[in-house]
């Protein structure tokens, strides 16, 4: 029996692998930037194989998934460490270099995680506001002196990307650790990996829950100098990730890197397609390099409103600092994203 709206407000797993509209009453979740078209299918033939060994416990330190993205990105299982999905290296990092009271610099909107994390740690959260058309204002960011610095891109809610020229800025700059957040970095096509693993300040995070389609596994990652990782793993301690959610992740990045590129570019080619439809029925979509579209509006209660009626659950932000009210919308085929313009229309 199919749920009623107000039972249910998420999808079963066979809504996201149809590449179809759902039936009446069922939502389709575009609200969390999961990706929609569902999990690698490495990945879930893994999952299925060694399910049956969830009763063993993983490698200490996520040794088998460390060797495989080491080969992965052509650096060594020393410039890599796992974790509880990517907030989990984020509290590492936290704690491993900063004190009580040290502050935590962000450029603001952002990652909604990350002052959370910064004030149950017992650190002082420090939001500098993105300047005029979501500008990063490298000044503001350093003149902060902050023990960790934190920067997403492309960001998270806006899909903003940084300037490469003042992102290094930042890294040369800043007198602690610099994080850069590249969660949705594979629909931007731009990382600073490499650039990582022989840095003493910088530490890149990445994550599987989104190009992956992992996201309910909780794996994430960091790329580091061996001296970073080593402090991070330290604090992280062992068995961060769970034994049938490591042989997912190293089965997707063996086999699903294909799949994954090719989701990957069908979710960019309707992020263009939402943005020019949205822009045409009034709306001013923000540029995006992520799998999701902010889309300022009026009334983000009753934008999201209407696309919920529409069978469409999407994110909605009042008041985003440099934005104002707006919903934040994750790429999905295009039957589903067109009920999003109809709602646009209708508002």
């Amino acid at each position: 029996m199919t749920p009623a709206p107000s039972q249910s407000p998420r999808p079963g797993l066979e809504t996201i692998m149809r590449f179809a509209p759902p039936p009446a009453g069922v939502f389709v979740d575009l609200s969390d930037s999961a990706n929609v078209w569902g999990a690698a299918p490495a990945a879930v033939a893994s999952i299925a194989a060694n399910a049956g060994e969830a009763w063993r416990y993983p490698s200490l330190y996520g040794e088998p998934l460390r060797l495989a993205l080491a080969l992965a990105h052509g650096l060594s299982p020393a410039h890599i460490v796992t974790g509880n999905g990517s907030t989990d290296v984020l509290r590492a990092a936290f704690t491993a270099f900063a004190s009580s009271g040290d502050l935590i610099a962000w450029m603001e909107p952002t990652f909604v995680i990350v002052p959370i994390l910064a004030q149950l740690l017992g650190l002082t959260p420090r939001a500098v506001r993105l300047g005029p058309s979501h500008a990063f204002d490298v000044e503001g960011l350093l003149a902060q002196r902050a023990a960790i610095t934190y920067r997403c891109s492309p960001n998270n809610p806006t899909g903003t990307r940084i300037p490469q020229r003042e992102l290094w800025r930042v890294i040369d700059d800043a007198p602690g650790l610099v994080i850069l957040d590249e969660a949705y970095a594979d629909y931007a096509g731009e990382t600073l990996v490499a650039e990582a693993a022989v840095r003493s300040n910088l530490l890149v995070v990445r994550t599987f829950s989104k190009s992956y389609g992992l996201a309910g596994l909780r794996v994430g990652y960091g790329v580091a100098h061996p001296d970073i990782v080593l402090a991070l793993e330290r604090v992280r301690g062992p068995y961060a990730v769970s034994r049938v959610a490591e042989c997912a992740a190293v089965a997707a990045v063996e086999a699903d890197a294909v799949w994954m590129q090719a989701h990957v570019r069908e979710a960019n080619e309707v992020r263009a397609r939402l943005s020019s439809a949205l822009a045409r029925v009034g709306h001013a979509p923000v540029p995006s390099h992520a799998n999701f579209v902010c889309v300022p509006t009026r009334d983000a209660a009753a934008l999201a409103g209407a696309c919920a009626k529409r069978g469409v659950l999407v994110r909605a932000f009042r008041a985003l600092p440099g934005v104002g009210d707006a919903i934040r919308v994750a790429m999905a085929p295009w039957e589903v994203l067109e009920r999003v313009v109809e709602a646009a229309r209708s508002v």
